[in-house]
């Protein structure tokens, strides 16, 4: 073994002085010159070497004007004496050395530290903030529609954290989202799964966390669920409840989720929020316009309120008490929520009221308390509706076809059929979709032929239902699914007959492409889970209610026709709509003009939420939206 010298232990001495950072470069520089100013006043005032002609000079008169010359080069020119001159100038050289060597370090530091902000590694000291752990294209719904609702807040904060670069996640912020209005946006570069770089951005602080997992196929569900742990277990964690949002694919993912973090996690199973809401727009076309009009924060959502005035009145009563706003439910006192409850249910103090309206400040008791007050119409006793069997075609397969078949059996009657049509042969999967009441057929096929499609005799089907396929690209899935719809168009409009499609779209922007020349409705489960990831982080009562529109089981929304209320062109008000639509133990919250279903500037004929008061008169072919349990 080489024995180590002099050289080396000095290299590795420096070495280890340099790793040290700026502040101890610094430090040491300070020594190099105290030493260097030392060494020429004891010179100066011991040794004796002066200028010309002078008397002589104390310690401190020599350590000040050694100190000058080190660090003003230009007080050397005045010198007299070579041996004097000699001395000064070696301080001076010396000098010269330091103070650039300390700018260059001051320099490096400034450097130094600008790039570690700009890696985003920084404390976040904001609070009362909205955390988003995770990034993936719905950050950016997610971001313009919590800036929506933080609109009228003084001075809002959204913090986002993930594991990309903070500068690139600012550059992206910047080109997908309009506008954050009055939010702030700051973003920071660290892992959510990690307990030390959740301290970073203020986690206790938050008064909503959403957790968003990143694009990784069979990772999504691992990330939430260590994220959640990080969270609930941190040893920093505050005393109080969280409020935390997340989206899951796995149920069984799910229950662990619940399981850990019990009352301080909302979670979304993505997969059964999407089949259900599949199956119930597909026999109730405009159903998803309708659906992502109550997610979004722009025009009239969801509110949950106190109301003195309504106690007392029976839920009927209290629905024609809102003139400007639609009174849908109620959440009781212990926190449970029913929509269309019973018409004869008498309001409590306890009782909040659920309300469809423009803002939290609209939903004010302005309209006609009282059934007297409303004028009497008579409903169209000639209209009648049966329900038949129905026959379903569904283009494409994934994993959420089991949930939608199970689905279609509590929708349709017995006799119903489904066939499926798949890229790849599919047959052993026929003991998951045996559902009892359902015929159900899988067949192999290229859905994106229209040479194939032309063979299944689409004219056949009353309903057609297009899915994105699972483990390809989400722009190579919408593809196939946008190629399929056109294909779909083209034969309908040459056999010119009329059927109800939904499409199942993973990215937003192929909707509209889709929807530029037609409307039809359209599944965007990015667009979807985002939407619901914002409202219930603004709103964690909110989740019952959208579990109870889509479950079957409760009152869902329904298009039904609106000669089954009224007869054709009768004039009348939405107060005696209302009032009609309540004797049949429903809500109506809304209408649609079919002349206008496919003109996105009168957002497709749906009308949401009417001013009571305005007089309406529909057509034969007309809609009432109503909330009803069939």
């Amino acid at each position: 073994m080489s024995k180590t010298t002099f050289k080396d232990r000095f290299k590795y001495t420096f070495d280890n002085l340099m790793s040290k950072g700026p502040g101890a470069i610094i430090a040491w520089l300070g020594i190099a010159t105290l030493l260097l100013v030392l060494i020429s006043a004891i010179f100066v005032a011991i040794i004796g070497i002066l200028p010309a002609e002078s008397e002589g000079m104390n310690f401190i008169e020599a350590l000040w004007q050694s100190l000058m010359r080190s660090i003003d080069p230009g007080t050397v020119c005045g010198d007299e004496g070579w041996a004097f001159r000699i001395l000064m100038l070696i301080i001076t050289i010396g000098g010269i050395f330091i103070v650039s060597a300390l700018i260059g370090i001051i320099s490096a530091g400034f450097d130094q530290k600008i790039e570690q902000l700009r890696k985003g590694r920084s404390k976040v000291i904001e609070t009362n903030h909205t955390l988003i752990l995770g990034w993936s294209p719905k950050v950016f719904t997610v971001i313009h529609q919590l800036s929506i609702a933080n609109e009228n807040q003084h001075k809002p904060r959204i913090v986002v954290m993930s594991e990309e670069d903070k500068t690139d996640m600012e550059d992206a912020i910047k080109d997908q989202v309009e506008t954050t209005r009055n939010s702030k946006v700051i973003c920071r570069t660290g892992s959510p799964m990690d307990m030390n770089a959740l301290d970073m951005v203020n986690f206790n602080g938050a008064r909503a966390i959403i957790i968003v997992p990143p694009e990784s196929e069979g990772f999504e569900d691992i990330f939430v669920i260590k994220t959640v742990l990080a969270i609930v277990n941190n040893p920093n964690r505050k005393k109080e409840n969280y409020h935390i949002t997340v989206e899951v694919l796995d149920e069984k993912n799910q229950e662990v989720i619940e399981m850990v973090a019990k009352d301080e996690v909302e979670t979304l199973l993505l997969s059964d929020i999407i089949a259900r809401l599949t199956v119930q727009a597909v026999h109730q076309p405009g159903l998803s316009i309708v659906i992502e009009e109550l997610l979004r924060f722009e025009g009239d959502e969801i509110y949950f309120q106190k109301e003195p005035k309504v106690v007392g009145k029976t839920f009927s009563e209290a629905m024609l008490c809102y003139k400007d706003s639609t009174l849908i439910g109620l959440q009781y006192k212990d926190k449970k929520v029913q929509l269309n409850p019973p018409k004869d249910y008498v309001i409590t103090e306890d009782d909040m009221i659920v309300a469809i309206s423009e803002d939290d400040d609209t939903v004010i008791v302005n309209g006609k308390c009282g059934h007297r007050e409303v004028e009497e119409i008579k409903s169209n006793d000639e209209y009648t509706f049966e329900k038949s069997k129905v026959s379903t075609l569904i283009l494409g397969y994934n994993s959420k076809i089991p949930l939608i078949v199970t689905e279609f059996a509590n929708y349709f009657p017995d006799g119903s059929t489904i066939q499926i049509i798949a890229q790849e042969d599919l047959q052993e999967n026929m003991e998951k979709l045996n559902v009892e009441g359902l015929s159900t057929d899988i067949k192999y096929g290229d859905i994106t032929s229209g040479k194939f499609l032309n063979s299944l005799k689409v004219e056949d089907y009353d309903y057609i239902i297009i899915l994105a396929e699972n483990g390809i690209d989400i722009q190579q899935a919408d593809a196939n699914t946008l190629v399929t719809l056109l294909h779909i168009r083209d034969i309908v409009k040459r056999n010119n007959f009329d059927i109800n499609v939904v499409s199942e779209m993973l990215d937003p922007m192929n909707m509209e492409l889709a929807r530029i020349s037609q409307n039809n409705d359209f599944i965007v489960s990015e667009k979807l889970v985002s939407l619901l990831l914002t409202m219930i982080s603004e709103n964690k009562y909110l989740k019952p209610v959208i579990e109870d529109l889509l479950d079957a089981d409760g009152s869902e929304i329904y298009f039904k026709p609106a000669m089954a209320y009224v007869k054709e062109n009768q004039e009348c008000t939405f107060y005696q709509i209302s009032k009609l639509a309540s004797d049949f133990d429903q809500v109506a919250i809304g209408y649609r003009i079919m002349s206008k279903s496919n003109d996105p500037n009168a957002n497709y004929g749906i009308v949401m939420n009417p001013n009571k008061e305005k007089l309406v008169k529909f057509s034969a072919e007309d809609k009432l939206i109503v909330l009803a349990e069939d």
